[in-house]
This record gives structure tokens, sequence and C-alpha cells, in this order.
């Protein structure tokens, strides 16, 4: 009977338990989500947007925050807050923990790709706001609002990550003449959820996303709009654990958004407000269990190292 090398088995045998160790327990869990919305304006029922000059009294402010935090590490950002009739709003830093550092470039709004392989250890988020939903002087209305959230590991035993941002609106005004108001926009969801097979019930990414606007009558109570889009909210929400493995992703592409308030009366007081949150979590709380591919090649790792002892017998 021809014998096998013992340096062949050797190396037989070291490369099958390193492949059982990369292969084995291993935990990758991640989230992402990211909101785009363009062009927000508020309009008459003619279609022309609402000018500064159409209110008897117009003021409020723009606030926005981003957040992330990594395995009780927490970094946290809120710009301040910004006129509504300023022309310059708010963008807050983007703000990370973990590596690679930092995982986007500040404002790049652009999606992570998941496969072939996660982007790293981190949480992070990010917020970017231009223009103004109103024509004031010579700024034609339209707004543009861009937020995300990241939380990504690739880690074996206890970790998580998680990240948010948002952005809140608030008009109160007053109308020189009574008239409905709508608002129009156009928005890019997406969210991501990923967990890889086999790192068990312990991993979780969740990714969602809440958007609103309301107007409420401050003189009498009344709502006179409460608007929350499916595809900007419910919808949107993704998860992946390790017993469901794979990845989830909601990404319909641009879409075209509007709803019309209730009669507005001249010389009432409204308050308008809109809020814009991404999120996205991803944790591990317990050691992956290993596939069983990789528990195959330990078992060969193993037989070939009783191989050597039995040969050198």
């Amino acid at each position: 009977m021809k014998l096998v090398p013992t340096s062949l088995m050797k190396h037989a045998a070291i490369a099958g338990l390193c492949l059982a160790a990369m292969n084995g327990a291993r935990a990758d869990a991640f989230a992402q989500s990211v909101l785009l919305i363009d062009n927000f304006r508020l309009l008459h029922h003619t279609g022309d947007a609402f000018k500064s000059t159409d209110f008897t009294s117009l003021n409020g402010a723009v606030t926005a925050r981003a957040t992330a935090s990594l395995n009780g590490a927490s970094v946290i950002a809120n710009a301040p807050s910004t006129s509504i009739l300023s022309s310059t709003m708010p963008d807050v830093a983007h703000q990370f923990v973990g590596l690679p550092t930092p995982p986007r470039a500040e404002n790049d709004f652009g999606y992570f790709s998941v496969s072939p392989s996660l982007p790293g250890t981190f949480g992070y988020a990010d917020q970017n706001m231009s223009g103004n939903a109103v024509t004031i002087g010579s700024r034609l209305a339209g707004a543009r609002v861009e937020t995300r959230a990241d939380a990504s590991l690739r880690s074996v035993g206890e970790a998580g990550g998680q990240s948010d941002v948002g952005t809140s609106t608030m008009f109160r005004f007053t109308l020189g003449a009574s008239e409905t108001m709508s608002v129009s926009f156009d928005g890019r969801p997406m969210t991501q959820a990923y967990a890889s097979s086999g790192s068990g019930g312990g991993t979780n990414a969740i990714a969602r996303l809440a958007w609103s606007v309301n107007i409420i009558n401050l003189d009498t109570g009344t709502i006179m709009l409460n608007y929350a889009p499916d595809n900007l909210n419910g919808n949107s929400q993704r998860s992946r654990n390790g017993d469901y493995a794979g990845d989830s992703t909601f990404d319909p592409g641009w879409l075209t958004f509007s709803a019309t308030s209730l009669m507005l009366n001249a010389n009432e007081n409204y308050q308008l407000t809109i809020n814009q949150t991404t999120l996205a979590n991803a944790t591990q709380d317990r050691v992956a269990v290993p596939e069983p591919g990789g528990l195959a090649l330990f078992g060969l790792g193993l037989l070939g190292m009783s191989l050597m002892t039995r040969r050198r017998n």
C-alpha cells in the first residue's frame, strides 16, 4: 500500500483546521437605512409654491442630530437650531464608532454593499439639509433632506451596534387668506438588514425609517393634516437574525408623495411639523455556531492529525 507522505498529511491537517476556524465561529450582522427627500414644497391649491409673503406671521426652526454607538461607546452631534427663514440649513457632521474610520465620507449617502463581504464593525450616522419649503425672496421653494444610519458587526461574543439620525422642522404660521396647503416631494427610501448563516438566534439586524408631517390648528386643537406614507414608515422595516439568515432589502427607487390639508382659515394660528428619522441596529450576544461545512473541515483536520500520530507510532 502506498503511504501518504507525512508532509502532505501535515499540510492537509493544518489547512483543514484553519479553514474550519475561518468558516465556523464568525458572527455577521448588518443594517442600513438611507432616506433622501428632495424638492419638498408647500403648495397652494393652484400648485404654486407658497411664498413667505403669503403669511401674516411665519416663524419656526429646524433641528437635527446624529448618533452612533458600538459596545457601549457612543458619539452624538446636534446641529444648532436654525430659523426656517435662514439661507443655511443644518448639516450635522457624520458620527461613527468602530472600524473602518470613517465608514463613509461626510455627506456620502450612497448605499453599502452587503455581498460578498460586510463593510466592518461600526455604528454610523449622517445628516444634511439644504433649501427651503417655501419661496423666500429669490430663493425658490424646494428643500432636500438626507439622512442615513448604519450598524455593522463582524465579531463573535457579546457586541452591539446601533445608530440613528433625525431632522425635525417646525413652522408656526398665520395665513393672510383662507387656503388649503399641500405638501409635495420626491422620496428615495432604502433599508436593508442582513444576518450571516449559522450566527445563531442571538444575532439580529433591524433597519427602518420614520417620516411624517402634520398640521394642527393651535387655536382649536384640530388636526388639519396628518400624513405618514407607508413606504416611508411600516413598509420600510427590514429585519434578519441568525435563525432567519440572509438579507432583506426595501429599495423601491424614487417615489412621488403628496397630501393636502383641510381648509386653513385666515388669521388663525397653525403649526406644521415634519419629522424624518432613519434607524439601524445590529446585535450579537453569543458565540456563533459553526456551520456544517466548517465542522466537516474541522473533522478532516483532526483526522489528518490522527493519521500523522499513528504513522509516527
